[in-house]
């Protein structure tokens, strides 16, 4: 079942995409579900493979690393 969804996006991340759907022939839509699917098919098989002790406390200890919003935005890039 299709249901309509309405997020927003900086602009030139909205040209870029296009221009990737579009030579590869899908919608803006298709290519946008089948990155929120890999996405999310990734975290769940990272999560099948974590030990029952790792999953209780997995998100509890934030990562020292990361301390501002500019690294955020980075990390979540890569």
């Amino acid at each position: 079942m299709n249901a309509k969804l309405t997020i927003r996006l900086d602009e030139e991340i909205i040209r870029r995409m296009k221009k990737y759907a579009g030579s590869r022939h899908i919608s803006l839509s298709k290519f946008t579900e089948m990155l929120f699917k890999k996405i999310l098919d990734e975290n769940e098989q990272e999560n099948e493979n974590l030990t029952p002790i790792v999953k209780k406390y997995s998100g509890i200890i934030r990562n020292s690393a990361i301390h501002d919003k500019d690294e955020v935005i980075k990390e979540a890039s890569h």
